[in-house]
């Protein structure tokens, strides 16, 4: 089946990108690890924030829309049938990881065995915390940097570029060095190039986040055998 893909019809320039880009690596960041650190809500959330209020300066100066950044209705179901095809192995591989281990008698080594955490770790307090985890931070990271940030590469560089661009300013942002936010961030990317919306992006990096929780509160096990991507 082909894909249908939903052309580009953002107006900002690389320029604003890279402006961007600038304030967060130069002053956030800096701001962030040296003068916000007394301050563990703000330490934490402060990038976040910092890409809620560029995505609200650029809806308000009109540089863009919600359909611009990534939200066209056109071809709607197809794109979110693409995002669920990506979201099951992300999903899957963990609990067939697990019937693996216990088939081969590993799930009990000491290396591996661990204690299986609550559904709810204590880190998330509430149900509205649980749920800005799994939706709402996914929902903003993607449209600053697939919706901003790729599209606005993808005008300037040839897409292999853009992309693997994408995904490397992705792992460097808060120094999440791994495979797994640098892979995180190509897929998602390659997702918009393919589709040209957003849907198929934020369904696997919703996807992702869900793997990551169980990974830690119900397969705690398999964290030695993929530690190698965190």
């Amino acid at each position: 089946m082909r894909i249908k893909k939903v052309e580009s019809t953002g107006t900002w320039e690389f320029k604003i990108t890279a402006l961007v880009l600038a304030a967060y690596f130069l002053v956030i960041f800096p701001l962030t690890r040296i003068f916000f650190r007394s301050n563990p809500w703000l330490s934490e959330n402060a990038d976040t924030v910092f890409f809620v209020v560029v995505i609200a300066l650029l809806l308000a100066a009109q540089k863009a829309n919600f359909t611009e950044l990534g939200f066209s209705t056109i071809h709607l179901k197809q794109h979110l049938a693409v995002g669920a095809v990506c979201c099951l192995p992300v999903l899957l591989i963990l609990p067939v990881l697990d019937m693996g281990l216990d088939f081969f008698g590993l799930a009990k080594h000491e290396l591996l065995s661990r204690e299986t955490g609550n559904m709810i770790s204590s880190c998330f307090v509430s149900v509205p915390a649980l749920l800005s985890v799994i939706l709402l931070v996914p929902l903003i990271e993607q449209i600053f940097f697939t919706g901003i940030v790729v599209q606005s590469l993808l005008r300037k560089y040839n897409p292999v570029i853009a992309i693997y661009g994408a995904g490397l300013i992705y792992t460097l942002v808060d120094f999440k060095l791994s495979l797994a936010t640098f892979g995180l961030g190509l897929i998602a990317g390659g997702l918009f190039r393919l589709t040209g919306t957003l849907y198929a992006p934020l369904l696997f990096h919703v996807s992702c986040v869900l793997a990551g929780i169980l990974l830690v509160e119900v397969y705690p096990s398999l964290i030695t055998v993929l530690g190698f991507l965190l």
